[in-house]
């Protein structure tokens, strides 16, 4: 099946993608789904970065918590993003120059990511950031449906 609308049906397949993954996981299929999930974020956040990037609202972090966005808890040290523009940036930034260390449970499972961003000369942090796989999880499921929603689909 062919792109019409390339950044809306490559944010859509690539959802389908991560709901079979994580299905085939739930069956006991050997499968990763934490793994599906980053390879998920790096294309929902690099792939249309330079046709959509600029319509991402400036949402406050305060009213993505309201409508049920999960939102990073900001490292001691660190600023949190003031908005949904400057999140998403910070977290591609992150994820596509693989700033991100992933943290096990005990039991041989991922469930915390840490990700951060560095100034480019000199590797200093400029923000860094925890979340749990769930919470990368629902801002991949938001940001799918903000951008098949931009695109009216």
């Amino acid at each position: 099946m062919m792109y019409q609308d390339v950044i809306a049906d490559f944010a859509q397949r690539t959802w389908k993608n991560l709901k079979a993954i994580e299905a085939m996981k739930e069956q006991g299929l050997e499968v990763f789904e934490t793994t599906q999930l980053i390879n998920s974020m790096l294309g929902l956040l690099v792939f249309p970065r330079e046709e959509f990037m600029g319509r991402i609202p400036e949402t406050p972090l305060s009213q993505l918590k309201e409508e049920g966005w999960p939102v990073p808890k900001t490292r001691e040290g660190f600023e949190p993003a003031p908005n949904l523009k400057v999140l998403v940036r910070y977290l591609r930034n992150a994820i596509s120059h693989y700033n991100i260390k992933f943290i096990g449970d005990g039991c041989n499972e991922v469930r915390t990511i840490q990700v951060w961003n560095n100034r480019p000369l000199s590797n200093k942090k400029t923000w860094e950031a925890e979340l749990g796989i769930n919470e990368l999880r629902g801002i991949a499921e938001r940001f799918t449906a903000l951008l098949l929603k931009d695109s009216n689909k």
